[in-house]
């Protein structure tokens, strides 16, 4: 599979393309001389995602007119775009699979929430408590459960404090492995693979930090408090 593919896929939520963005992150930092594995995951991840987004919508746009013209269904459709352009094939379908994490995404204004590096607060509240208290504060049913639809409404009009909360939430976990792993030396040599195991362990947070992917697990994992019905 094409590299930037992975690394997009990677991104979308499937894990299982770890091993491409973490190969282009540390070829990124030996290159620039950046010191943070996250910022450099960042970065090849938005490389990546321009890399494609030419042919991708080709290949959309494609789809959708063979599906209008001759009347098949989706799947159908993109066979026959890659079997009449050898360029396409590799858009036809993902070979990993579906992504881990199976929740119904956000609405376009909370899936699209821009990857930024995670950065210690200053002078003002962690965007995680600004996050608690706006869900917090919903209605809820006799059980005490809020849904996944009205968190994403909730959330709407804060979509970087969403994201500033989810990257917070991965520092903290990520520190968290150093402890649990018992990984000697410093916390900044450590952090790149302690970051990884952080990763696998919350795949449906780690999704929301990376691109903005909205479900009911990556709420539970942000805020283990919050009771959220699918």
């Amino acid at each position: 599979m094409d590299t930037n593919l992975e690394i997009c896929s990677y991104a979308d939520g499937n894990l299982t393309g770890g091993a491409a963005v973490d190969e282009a992150a540390r070829a990124h930092m030996k290159e620039t001389g950046e010191k943070s594995y996250a910022k450099a995951m960042a970065e090849v991840v938005k490389t990546a995602r321009e890399a494609v987004a030419d042919d991708t919508r080709e290949f959309k746009s494609r789809v959708r007119a063979y599906m209008s013209q001759w009347k098949i269904g989706e799947g159908e459709a993109r066979k026959r775009v890659a079997a009449h352009d050898p360029r396409m094939k590799i858009y036809e379908a993902d070979p990993f699979g579906p992504v881990m994490v199976t929740d119904t995404p956000p609405p376009p204004a909370v899936g699209k929430v821009t990857i930024q590096p995670w950065e210690p607060v200053v002078h003002e509240q962690p965007a995680i408590f600004a996050v608690a208290n706006v869900l917090f504060n919903l209605p809820r049913d006799e059980y005490g459960f809020i849904t996944l639809s009205q968190a994403a409404e909730a959330l709407r009009p804060y979509p970087d404090e969403l994201q500033k909360a989810a990257s917070e939430k991965m520092d903290y976990y990520t520190r968290g492995e150093i402890s649990i792993q018992g990984m000697a030396g410093s916390v900044s040599e450590n952090y790149p693979r302690a970051f990884d195991a952080a990763r696998r362990r919350y795949p449906a947070l780690s999704a929301l930090y990376a691109s903005g992917r909205l479900s009911s697990q990556s709420l539970r994992e942000l805020l283990p408090q919050i009771l959220v019905n699918d």
